[in-house]
């Protein structure tokens, strides 16, 4: 995982190392509870949906934001995203990222998954996010 730190390129084009880096520092910024660092991955008008639960949460500083601040709410002891494995495709700046999820939320109850997520940007941030989590399990709420 990589730090949280990220330099967004002068051309303002995504590279392969660009992509995996913006999704880890993405990740690293939801396991360390950081909702700043999470939200200036998107785009103001981005949009994220949870395929697996026919949910869709739009707007960086409306929706997301409360997504997030309920998923750190609910997990605030243990987020942990690990085993990532990328296929980026810089040349229409989109990535796919399969992972696994390690979460104990507030009443000690812990689940491990698996998941992949689509990343869709524009310009150097998402714009479009597609969720899928095994078995139906949606901590996204």
């Amino acid at each position: 995982m990589v730090s949280a730190t990220l330099t967004r390129p002068a051309d303002q084009v995504a590279t392969y190392g660009y992509l995996v880096n913006l999704v880890e520092r993405y990740f690293s910024c939801v396991d360390d509870n950081d909702l700043e660092g999470v939200l200036d991955c998107f785009t103001e008008d981005a949009v994220l949906t949870i395929q697996s639960a026919h949910s869709t949460h739009t707007g960086r500083d409306s929706e997301l934001r409360q997504m997030y601040e309920d998923l750190f709410a609910t997990y605030r002891p243990r987020m942990r995203h690990i085993h990532f494995t990328h296929v980026a495709d810089p040349a229409n700046s989109r990535i796919a990222s399969q992972f696994t999820v390690e979460l104990t939320d507030v009443e000690g109850t812990e689940v491990t998954l698996p998941n992949c997520n689509f990343f869709y940007l524009e310009g150097l941030r998402f714009r479009r996010v597609f969720v899928s989590m095994s078995d139906g399990v949606n901590v996204l709420h």
